[in-house]
């Protein structure tokens, strides 16, 4: 039974709340990354994405594998974040003409999305030692985190390297 459809009395039970919303998150931004990866016009950029699309997959797994040690079948539920993230993505899509604005507005969408896994995982991380689970639980999630501030640093030098300054130049020359 999904921990969506019971009360929460004690830690490991908000554990697999938690993460039940971290599996949401990763599954969605599968799709996302490859479409993200497809539509970006700046070749960095989509293959940056392609490939943190084959790593958000391994996170996927990384989270079935806590879901297991706990004793859990893989459950997702609802994550209103990446929701609203996708969502707004989807609307600036569908207001952006120019290539260089939509791939701009990619490298920003990359970073918070970053930041908010980040914050999950150190959340879930958290709560996996105040649950006192086994190491088998937290390894995984803290691989995710890792993971995850790579990719944040990787973002953080796309979106401040010279070829971005590049593209802001072909916005404003």
């Amino acid at each position: 039974m999904s921990s969506t459809q019971t009360e929460i009395h004690e830690i490991e039970e908000q554990l697999v709340y938690e993460l039940e919303a971290v599996y949401d998150m990763e599954l969605k931004l599968v799709d996302a990354l490859d479409e993200m990866s497809r539509n970006a016009s700046n070749d960095n950029i989509s293959e940056g994405f392609a490939k943190h699309r084959e790593e958000t997959e391994r996170h996927v797994q990384r989270v079935e594998e806590a879901f297991e040690e706990l004793g859990r079948q893989p459950n997702q539920r609802t994550n209103a974040v990446v929701d609203a993230l996708i969502e707004e993505t989807e609307q600036f899509e569908r207001r952006v003409s120019d290539d260089t604005l939509r791939d701009l507005h990619y490298l920003n969408a990359g970073m918070k999305t970053e930041r908010i896994e980040m914050t999950a995982y150190e959340g879930l991380i958290m709560l996996a030692k105040k649950a006192d689970v086994d190491d088998d639980v937290v390894d995984p999630l803290e691989e995710n985190l890792d993971e995850e501030e790579k990719t944040f640093k990787k973002l953080k030098g796309l979106s401040t390297g010279s070829e971005l300054k590049s593209l802001w130049n072909k916005l404003t020359g």
